[in-house]
């Protein structure tokens, strides 16, 4: 899935001619710091033309919090910004946590943070804005996922991860930034360029996130945790509409498509994935979780 994120650097942008031009989400910059006033001035246009013109939009906020109460306070004001688009946005909150955020906050305090104190920030502004029913997630580079952040504290997040090198092979990502020079049909200048690597308006519906919701037509026989071997087959039938399955996280499970009797479609899961990784598998086109899948 391709995708731009944007802020008033690009000012007045065309969202209609960049929807004709393949761009299929955008991350908007919400704003930064701990007060209202520093809202995106261009967010509000952003987000209104934007999903206007069928792209789909999520956000970003840059933290320039030293201390836990800090990014908890940038979450709250983050809310605010964001609450005239509640069931709106079909893509994560993310809090973009960087270099520039270090030297402001040694600036501040006169010392560089600690991993743990980088690791603390940006899990308690996450967990704040969750608590708000927003699906959020932290936006970084490469170094501080390799060097400088405690990725087990968060893994209960979504990760947006800026490498320029390569397509990323970290199972983590569920979206690239992979250039900061794009050219985009409707916009002046250079944008950063995005490859989307799950589909999160169907996860975030199913999960009931940023305010969005679906009908749900079919059953499913199995609701509960299922554990399969690895390299072995899970038979699932669902019965009512004809729905495609797809896992919450790649590289675990393999759903195919087996075979339709009547009312009802038998799904194969395969289990691909490492022995104690798991996901849930959610409808395509939006829904609640269907089961979740283990490998053991």
């Amino acid at each position: 899935m391709k995708g731009i994120d944007v802020s008033y650097y690009q000012g007045k942008i065309d969202w209609k001619a960049v929807r004709q031009s393949g761009v299929e989400f955008a991350i908007l910059r919400a704003g930064f710091g701990s007060s209202a006033a520093q809202k995106d001035a261009t967010f509000d246009a952003n987000a209104k033309n934007a999903t206007a013109a069928g792209v789909d939009v999520g956000a970003y906020w840059f933290s320039y919090a030293a201390t836990p109460d800090e990014a908890r306070l940038e979450a709250r004001i983050c809310r605010d910004v964001l609450a005239p688009y509640w069931g709106k946005f079909t893509y994560p909150i993310y809090y973009d946590y960087e270099y520039d955020t270090e030297r402001y906050v040694k600036s501040k305090t006169g010392r560089d943070p600690t991993r743990e104190e980088r690791t603390a920030v940006i899990a308690a502004f996450l967990t704040e804005l969750e608590s708000f029913g927003w699906r959020g997630g932290v936006y970084t580079n490469r170094d501080y996922v390799q060097n400088r952040l405690n990725m087990a504290q968060l893994a209960g997040y979504e990760l947006w991860i800026a490498d320029y090198s390569n397509p990323t092979t970290d199972p983590r990502a569920g979206m690239q930034q992979t250039s900061s020079t794009g050219k985009v049909s409707g916009i002046a200048g250079n944008v950063d360029m995005n490859t989307g690597l799950r589909d999160y308006p169907a996860l975030l519906r199913a999960a009931g996130k940023n305010g969005l919701s679906s009908a749900v037509d079919w059953v499913s026989d199995t609701t509960s945790t299922v554990e399969i071997a690895r390299y072995a087959v899970y038979t699932v039938k669902i019965t009512g509409r004809d729905i495609a399955v797809i896992p919450g996280t790649p590289g675990v499970v393999w759903p195919i498509r087996c075979r339709r009797e009547g009312q009802s479609t038998f799904w194969h899961i395969a289990a691909v994935g490492e022995p104690g990784t798991e996901t849930g598998l959610y409808p395509a086109g939006g829904g609640s979780k269907i089961f979740t899948t283990r490998v053991k």
